[in-house]
């Protein structure tokens, strides 16, 4: 049997299409919520609210997602394989996922460290053109490149470890004395399967081959970063690279007084900047999230309007 609920006002459809999405950031990192923020600037249904970092958020969106299906969460790349981060995409919303989007690139100002992207802001320099911007990100991302790879090495170890490698015991009756308890613990196999695993990842050879195959990944075979060849792009540390490229001569972004801006001010200024121009401009995913998020909204709002027909129609 279909149930009806009557009396459904016209702004209760309206709040009821109301979604919240959780980004990283806040406090001393407003970067994340301020692209974001603007990227949906002017839809009144979808508020953007900064949640911490990513290990935070994702706890948060496995606890909240069941109660609030209206709430999805994005959080920057880190250590997620492709194959997980495609399934987000590919499935949004899913419960599965807790409603979860993790970004293709590393961080969000990945995104800002494409030349051709940089160009069309209007507070760019007269002498500058994209090639002057694509020298200067790779030589900067080329001072990082060593380091990053190193980290990512130790961070790709660090959450293959936390994985749930043994579980808890369940039958009580196999634990009735202080000897029995000692003795399932010390026959459970899965404690030597898992010092074999952890010597294995930390051994010389195990830390020296996947440092060499994410060096791979990230110049794809170079000496020297190559602009269109491997992954740096993506896998660099954009937070690092992108207020150095903005802070730069190459950009000139003055306040209402005519004061030179420098710092944050100055990078926030020209990410706004950006986000205002033509969405066939804009990242690819950026168009793609802001895609999925309108497509949900559709979705939610126009059952709300059905519901609130058929109450009419059999009142």
């Amino acid at each position: 049997m279909i149930g009806i609920t009557k009396g459904v006002s016209p702004e209760e459809v309206r709040q009821s299409g109301r979604h919240v999405l959780f980004v990283e950031g806040g406090g001393d990192n407003p970067f994340d919520p301020l692209v974001i923020a603007n990227l949906f600037g002017g839809i009144e249904n979808i508020e953007v609210k900064a949640l911490g970092p990513s290990y935070s958020l994702r706890s948060v969106a496995e606890s909240l997602y069941k109660h609030h299906p209206s709430y999805y969460f994005l959080i920057d790349r880190d250590h997620y394989d492709d194959s997980y981060i495609e399934h987000c995409w590919d499935s949004f919303p899913n419960p599965e996922t807790s409603n979860l989007l993790i970004w293709r690139y590393r961080e969000i100002e990945n995104y800002f460290l494409d030349p051709v992207y940089l160009m069309n802001s209007r507070f760019i320099s007269d002498n500058v053109d994209k090639d002057i911007l694509e020298k200067d990100i790779r030589q900067l991302c080329q001072k990082r490149l060593y380091i990053d790879a190193a980290n990512h090495v130790i961070v790709s170890i660090r959450e293959e470890l936390k994985q749930t490698w043994i579980e808890t015991f369940s039958n009580p009756e196999e634990f009735v004395s202080r000897k029995k308890a000692l003795s399932k613990l010390l026959s459970a196999d899965e404690f030597n399967v898992f010092k074999g695993c952890v010597a294995t990842k930390v051994d010389r050879d195990g830390i020296t081959n996947r440092f060499a195959n994410i060096l791979q990944e990230m110049t794809g075979g170079t000496e020297g970063l190559e602009s269109g060849v491997g992954k740096w792009p993506m896998m660099i540390r954009g937070k690092k690279i992108l207020p150095q490229i903005v802070n730069s001569k190459h950009f000139n972004v003055r306040d209402q007084k005519g004061n030179p801006l420098q710092g944050r001010d100055k990078l926030q200024q020209v990410a706004k900047d950006l986000l205002k121009q033509p969405p066939d401009i804009q990242p690819e995913d950026f168009r793609r999230l802001r895609g999925l998020i309108m497509a949900r909204l559709a979705r939610v709002i126009c059952s709300h309007v059905m519901a609130l027909v058929c109450a009419e129609f059999f009142d």
